[in-house]
């Protein structure tokens, strides 16, 4: 710790994080309005994480997706802090496969869009802006019409080519690849030299982007937070790559390097089958359970599974060095992307802020499989890394063995430059310098491709705070 006298004179230079313990309901709705920004916004977006429908109980609602009373704390602040707006669009790009008004039952926001639906002024709505949509019946995919969904204000592609940060490894391996889409599809937007994604267009017209991550582990990327919730602002999953196929010793990182053969023997009969012939999938799916049984193989992320021998690719690794550009890529593209999309603008285009639900946070084999942990905080600040760092502390991760914040100088310049070691965290009536101040609330299971490797050191300094 520095002494107090430096600290001060330094707090000029110091980034402020907010974080509520103990978020009772009624302490909430206070808290959200205070941090929010102030200004005079007319379009507000409130981005929730609904990823998916529950399909387990195992993994609940409740640890999977935005917390309800978090989701509406956000509207009514926003209704009290910015009397002027015309319109608040919540909404989101769940996984192709999600049963999008399952979800809205199942956590009970179809209850509060019913409520919201009689406002005039401002008008509020909630979306569902997928611009395709999936079924899976027993592992076979097939593209689906039915339903409500897309985003009224339609798309807009924007341009980052040579200037992505995917662009220094498009020449690496077999390219890019994203599970449940041909590979030929997503490289007609992701190659050397091209790469382009696909924005709601609700996102684009915004001039207020509430974010409202869940505090979750992510077996591709390690956590989920402020960072990783935005990647569902982009409308078609062919737009996102997940990981470069092939091992490591294939210039790859789909796979660790000790996977399984058969393990990449699913995935590439998989690839040729899923979504071609329901017969043919039909037939082959039987053989694929049976040598699971053999090789001990789990796909399950239960507390029992997850000490076993677990499934891992697609990128379900720490080795994963695609999806932190991707996410880094998305982040850029919020700020800095014009209304109609094309390239990005010198100057930032809309303000954001991110607000994390750790109500009930995930952890395990999340996001789609996260077992619930009470962990009763919420954390919030208008530079999403800085809530991302904090998260992790809090599951008792080390950020620094996390790609997406270990990249950080890489790309902090655009939402303003920071030290890990001098953010100014305030905890509820204390305030703490730099995150390695902060005690984690308990050590959370990482998912499995991870563990044994973003763990913290059992020795963390203990929390020492100055009271205000």
């Amino acid at each position: 710790m520095k002494p107090m006298e430096q600290r001060e004179s330094e707090r000029h230079e110091s980034v402020r994080c907010s974080v509520l313990m103990n978020a009772s309901a009624d302490r909430l709705k206070f808290w959200v309005a205070g941090v929010l920004p102030k200004g005079d916004f007319k379009r507000i977006v409130i981005k929730p994480n609904w990823v998916h429908h529950e399909v387990s109980p195992d993994f609940p609602i409740r640890a999977m997706v935005t917390s309800v009373g978090v989701i509406e704390a956000a509207i009514e602040a926003c209704l009290s802090m910015y009397p002027g707006a015309k319109e608040i669009a919540v909404g989101d790009v769940p996984l192709q496969s999600c049963d999008f008004d399952l979800l809205l039952a199942q956590s009970g926001a179809a209850i509060m869009a019913e409520k919201y639906a009689r406002y005039a002024t401002p008008r509020i709505t909630f979306g569902d802006w997928r611009r395709e949509r999936l079924v899976m019946r027993r592992g076979f995919i097939s593209t689906s019409s039915s339903g409500t969904f897309g985003d009224p204000r339609g798309y807009r592609e924007v341009t980052l080519d040579a200037a992505s940060h995917l662009e220094p490894i498009s020449t690496k391996g077999a390219g890019f690849g994203v599970s449940d889409l041909s590979a030929t599809k997503l490289r007609s937007k992701q190659g050397v030299g091209l790469h382009r994604y696909l924005i709601s267009g609700s996102v684009l017209a915004a001039d207020l982007v509430v974010n409202l991550p869940k505090m979750k582990t992510h077996q591709k990327a390690g956590i989920t937070g402020a960072l990783k919730n935005l990647v569902g602002c982009n409308g078609e999953k062919a737009y996102l790559a997940h990981y470069v196929r092939g091992r490591p010793c294939d210039g790859g990182d789909e796979f660790p390097p000790d996977v399984s053969w058969t393990v990449r023997w699913q995935v590439r009969v998989r690839e040729r089958v899923q979504k071609r012939s329901r017969l043919l999938f039909g037939l082959l799916r039987p053989g694929w359970l049976i040598m699971k049984k053999v090789w001990g193989i789990r796909t399950q992320g239960t507390e029992d599974n997850l000490d076993h021998r677990f499934y891992q690719a697609a990128g379900g690794w720490y080795g994963n060095d695609t999806i932190w550009r991707m996410v880094y890529d998305l982040n850029r593209i919020i700020r800095f992307a014009p209304i109609d999309g094309g390239t990005l603008a010198e100057a930032p285009q809309r303000t954001c802020v991110s607000i994390l639900d750790g109500i009930v946070a995930g952890e395990g084999n999340g996001p789609l499989q996260p077992l619930p942990v009470e962990a009763n905080v919420m954390v919030a600040a208008e530079n999403p890394f800085l809530v991302d760092l904090v998260m992790s502390r809090l599951m008792g991760f080390d950020w620094r063995k996390i790609p997406s914040l270990n990249h950080y100088p890489e790309f902090a310049g655009e939402w303003g430059r920071f030290d890990p070691d001098g953010i100014e965290i305030r905890v509820d009536d204390k305030t703490y310098y730099g995150v390695a101040n902060l005690d984690p609330i308990r050590s959370f299971v990482p998912p499995p491709g991870w563990r044994g490797h973003l763990e913290l050191d059992a020795d963390w300094p203990g929390m020492k705070g100055d009271d205000k």
